[in-house]
């Protein structure tokens, strides 16, 4: 009897995950925000264009610089390698560079003051807000930073030097006091937030955390006293909103679009009637004017970008990159939940914006760029899948 020898074939099996399937839906996610972002922001600035310099496209076409300095931010994320970002040259200069600018908005003839609030820097002809910056700076600074502790629980590791935790903490908190004191509240507890993501693999730096924490809350208790009946009205519009002029008119806004809203344009609070229809509160503008249907798209596409943004953190191999990440998705959809629960009075009203809506050429430029790193990480090395 003969025997014979059966050989199965070999195929070629794809053992990792892959990053690059969230390209897409994060890019369609991005392009319809930045569409619907730019029509509802020329509907919410038209009416004071109209009566401030008689030209319905004055204050869009201010953003429009805002657009284009994005889609060069965005195409500089894209195109660089995420890792670059996360090297010593990198993240120590920008965090120098910001250091400077906020420097010079607090303490030279460039800063410029708007509605008691000193956060604009001018040098020649361009106006911008240095703090903006710091929503992606900080945290990839931090990331450069804890990189090598990340297994500090390994006794294999030697002990990390205090020293070098301490210049590390200095260096997230010196920035984030000079944000503070301009006064930017909202921006400094957003900016904190998401440093704390790379702070929580550190053990000793997240002491060190801890108790800067404490002295920067010192720091606001010292420095900000004389606001503190305003801190007040703030938070009274959580229990109250109706007690809260601009918190109730938004209110207003909101319910009065009902299932498909008033229509592009028709919206009343723009008209006067609502504080900052164009910034913090273009949320309630568009829910008047789009209604629910309106609505559920945007936070819908918000959702789209924060689950597609887990997947890919989750997806990636490198720690460091995964950590980058995770703070790009949050800064992005972090800020948008916060700026839509202050509209809803589930947080006191401070100055965040909406990413991608909100008037301010500054913040959309830095969006857009965080979105062009978030694209980039697409095409970074998946997780080895390990055989179940």
């Amino acid at each position: 009897m003969s025997s014979s020898t059966q050989l199965t074939p070999v195929t070629s099996v794809d053992d990792r995950l892959q990053p690059a399937r969230q390209r897409v839906p994060i890019f369609v996610s991005l392009v319809f925000l930045l569409i619907i972002g730019s029509i509802a922001l020329f509907s919410a600035t038209s009416y004071r264009s109209e009566v401030q310099h008689d030209d319905v496209w004055q204050m869009w076409a201010g953003q429009f610089r805002g657009y284009t300095l994005g889609l060069l931010f965005f195409m500089i994320g894209y195109w660089v390698s995420p890792r670059r970002w996360l090297t010593s040259g990198a993240s120590v200069s920008l965090a120098v560079v910001l250091v400077l600018l906020l420097l010079g908005t607090a303490f030279s003839p460039m800063g410029i003051e708007r509605n008691d609030a000193q956060r604009w820097l001018k040098i020649g002809s361009l106006v911008f807000q240095p703090s903006e910056l710091a929503k992606f700076v900080l945290p990839v600074l931090l990331i450069y930073l804890t990189g090598p502790w990340k297994f500090q629980g390994n006794p294999l590791t030697p002990p990390s030097n205090t020293p070098r935790y301490i210049l590390s903490a200095g260096l997230i908190f010196f920035p984030l006091f000079l944000i503070l004191i301009q006064p930017d509240v909202g921006t400094t507890v957003v900016v904190g937030g998401l440093c704390l993501i790379p702070v929580s693999r550190s053990r000793r730096l997240r002491r060190l955390i801890s108790m800067g924490t404490v002295g920067l809350m010192v720091g606001l208790l010292l420095t900000q006293t004389s606001r503190f009946p305003e801190f007040r009205e703030r938070f009274r519009a959580i229990w109250d909103p109706q007690s809260v002029d601009q918190v109730w008119a938004g209110f207003q806004s909101i319910g009065s679009g009902g299932l498909f809203g008033r229509g592009l344009g028709e919206g009343a609070g723009k008209l006067g009637y609502l504080p900052s229809a164009y910034n913090d509160f273009i949320f309630a503008v568009y829910a008047e004017e789009t209604g629910f249907v309106g609505v559920t798209v945007v936070v819908l596409l918000f959702g789209t970008l924060l689950w597609c943004g887990r997947k890919l953190w989750q997806s990636l191999e490198d720690d460091d990159l995964s950590l980058l990440a995770m703070v790009l998705t949050l800064a992005i959809t972090g800020q948008a939940a916060l700026n839509i629960m202050v509209n809803l009075a589930l947080l006191p009203t401070k100055g965040i914006a909406l990413p991608f809506f909100s008037h301010g050429s500054t913040g959309l430029a830095v969006f857009m760029g965080m979105s062009g790193v978030l694209l980039a990480l697409t095409r970074c090395r998946g997780k080895e899948v390990l055989p179940t």
